[in-house]
C-alpha cells in the first residue's frame, strides 16, 4: 500500500469525522442565569409541574411538596385526606400534571394498585384528594394535561397518559372523572413520555424515537428514528423536543406531521430525561451531567447557554415564565432566574 494511497484515506477518515461530529454551539454565556433558592426536600424529586402560586414535586418515597415561588417555603405531603374523610397515604409518587385554572393535580401513586389521584389545590397547605383514577393505571410513565380552548361535551380538560404499552386519552369535567375518550392498546413500542397538541399526540418510544397519533382517532400518522432511546417530549410551536438519554436532546420539525424531519441535535453529557420548553428556551436534565439551557429560536440552530453543574444528578425541568426549576437527586430543588 502506497503512502500516497494511505495518505488518502486519512483525508477521507478526517472529512467522515467532521462531518459526523456534534456541531459546536456558538456561544456560551455563564452569566444567563441567576441562582435565586436552593429548597431542600424529602425524597427523589422526579416531577415538577406550577400554578399561579405554587410549585408542586412528586418526591418518589417523600410523598408530595408544595413550594410556595414567593418565600420558598414547603408544605410536605406524605398523606392526605379524601373527601369522604379517609386518609391516604403516599408511598410513591413519581408523576404529576396540574391544571392550574381548575385547580386541579393529577398525582401518580405506584405503590400497591396504581392509580392516579385527583387533588383539590385550591388551598396548597390543604391539599385534598377528590377522586382516584384505577384500571388502565399500571406503570404510568408520563401524564399531561391542556385546557381546551372549546369544551368538548362540557368537559373543559384534556388528560393523556402513557404506560409502557398503551396511550390513554381522556376528557375531564373537572369534577367527576368520567373517563371519556379512547385508548390505544397494546402496542409494540416501550413507551416513555408523551405530549399533545390541538390535533396530534406525540410519543417517546424509546429505541423506536417519536412517534405521531392522531387525537381525533388514535391512527397513526408517522413514526422517526431519532439517535439514543427517546424518554421524554416536548411539543412547542411545531417541534418536538426529544430527552433521548444518551442521544441528548434531538430537535424533530413536526410542521409536517406526515414527514418529521430532523432539525438539530446536542448530545448531553449523562443521560438527557427531562425536556422544558419557554419562549424560545429550552431546558434538559441530563442526569449526571447536571442541567442544559439552549438558545432555540432557531430549532434549526440551537445554541447552548448555560450548562448547570451546581445541581448535581438533574433529575426533572420546568419553566414558569423566566423562572427555571430543577429538581436535583441530591441537593433538592434549584430555581433560577433566567436573564
Amino acid at each position: 500500500m502506497t503512502r500516497k494511497f494511505l495518505f488518502y484515506i486519512a483525508i477521507i477518515a478526517a472529512l467522515l469525522l467532521t462531518a459526523c461530529a456534534e456541531k459546536n454551539t456558538a456561544y456560551e454565556d455563564s452569566n444567563a442565569l441567576d441562582l435565586i433558592s436552593i429548597v431542600p426536600v424529602v425524597g427523589n424529586p422526579s416531577d415538577l409541574d406550577y400554578d399561579a402560586t405554587h410549585m408542586y414535586v412528586a418526591l418518589d418515597q417523600g410523598g408530595l411538596a408544595a413550594i410556595d415561588m414567593q418565600s420558598y417555603q414547603t408544605k410536605w405531603y406524605t398523606t392526605a385526606p379524601s373527601e369522604d374523610g379517609s386518609i391516604t397515604e403516599f408511598k410513591q409518587t413519581r408523576i404529576l400534571s396540574v391544571v392550574p385554572e381548575y385547580n386541579r393535580l393529577f398525582l401518580n401513586e405506584i405503590t400497591g394498585t396504581d392509580n392516579i389521584h385527583i387533588m383539590d389545590s385550591s388551598n396548597p397547605d390543604s391539599l385534598k384528594i377528590i377522586d382516584s383514577v384505577t384500571g388502565g393505571t399500571f406503570d404510568i410513565q408520563d401524564i399531561q394535561t391542556r385546557v381546551l380552548d372549546t369544551p368538548i361535551d362540557d368537559n373543559p380538560i384534556e388528560v393523556i397518559y402513557c404506560d409502557s404499552d398503551n396511550i390513554n386519552y381522556r376528557l375531564y369535567n373537572a369534577e367527576l372523572w368520567v373517563g371519556f375518550g379512547f385508548t390505544i392498546p397494546n402496542l409494540p413500542l416501550r413507551l416513555s413520555g408523551v405530549d399533545f397538541d390541538d390535533s396530534y399526540i406525540y410519543v417517546a418510544a424509546h429505541q423506536r424515537g417519536l412517534i405521531i397519533y392522531s387525537k381525533e382517532d388514535g391512527s397513526m400518522i408517522s413514526e422517526y428514528p431519532i439517535y439514543g432511546d427517546a424518554l421524554k417530549v416536548k411539543v412547542a410551536n411545531g417541534y418536538a423536543f426529544v430527552a433521548s438519554r444518551q442521544g441528548g436532546i434531538q430537535i424533530v420539525d413536526v410542521r409536517n406531521p406526515n414527514s418529521p424531519e430532523l432539525a438539530d441535535g446536542f448530545v448531553t453529557v449523562g443521560y438527557a430525561q427531562s425536556v422544558d420548553y419557554h419562549n424560545g428556551r429550552l431546558a434538559v436534565a441530563s442526569g449526571s451531567g447536571g442541567t442544559y439551557v439552549f438558545d432555540v429560536t432557531n430549532p434549526y440552530d440551537l445554541r447552548l447557554i448555560q450548562r448547570i453543574t451546581e445541581c448535581g444528578y438533574a433529575n426533572a425541568v420546568k419553566f414558569k415564565d423566566d423562572i427555571l426549576s430543577i429538581g436535583s437527586r441530591d441537593d433538592g430543588i434549584f430555581f433560577y432566574q433566567m436573564r
